[in-house]
């Protein structure tokens, strides 16, 4: 990075990252347009790794941000990750207009498809199609052997404090380990189906009401 010309363009782009994130954190929430483009200035500063110039690690690079803008690492990673896993099937353009809820849902799709079937990234582009709709469509077209029953979502998504998202992991760590411990080689979707039956059944055994 000692190039006076990799340098200038190190700092232009790592100045963008800080230009984006600062309008993405001031912006108020459920912002779907915005973070393709910050994915893919992230991309940049990883492959040329420009986090050089400040920090010894990538990792350590987005730590600095978060702390910088209030903003979470993980989540940070999560954007760059999704534009670097779908930047094979989607442009720059696309992605913006799929928004990040529906890209998120993309990423995890592939875990399960290296190559999306043509009418999860056909359903993906129209922007008529819900987030809900496409989460459902994906599951149902990528429907794993062990994913038993028909399709239902609890719509558990939402905003946590960092205190909150400790809690909730260590929960759900909890209840993936318990006897008998849940399999790691089931389908995500299977896994956490276990872990949200086995927490209604903690629930409902502590606080439902004898029959009579």
């Amino acid at each position: 990075m000692s190039d006076l010309k990799h340098m200038d363009e190190a700092v232009s782009v790592l100045n963008r990252v800080d230009t984006q994130v600062a309008m993405l954190a001031s912006a108020e929430n459920g912002l779907e347009r915005g973070y393709a483009y910050l994915g893919y200035l992230l991309l940049e500063v990883y492959e040329m790794q420009y986090w050089r110039v400040h920090f010894d690690s990538f990792r350590g690079y987005l730590n600095g941000i978060a702390e910088k803008f209030n903003r979470s690492a993980g989540r940070l990673q999560q954007y760059f990750l999704t534009v670097r896993d779908l930047s094979d099937t989607f442009t720059r353009p696309q992605l913006e207009g799929i928004g990040i809820t529906k890209a998120i849902q993309l990423r995890q799709a592939k875990d399960y498809a290296i190559v999306l079937p043509s009418n999860v990234v056909t359903a993906a582009l129209d922007p008529k199609v819900t987030a809900h709709e496409l989460r459902k469509l994906i599951a149902v077209t990528l429907r794993m052997p062990d994913d038993e029953g028909d399709w239902m979502d609890l719509g558990f998504e939402f905003m946590v404090t960092p205190e909150e998202r400790i809690t909730l992991e260590a929960a759900v760590s909890a209840a993936m380990h318990c006897d008998p411990a849940i399999k790691s080689t089931i389908s995500k979707p299977a896994q956490m189906k276990e872990v949200a039956l086995r927490f209604a059944m903690e629930f409902l055994g502590a606080h439902s009401e004898p029959a009579d």
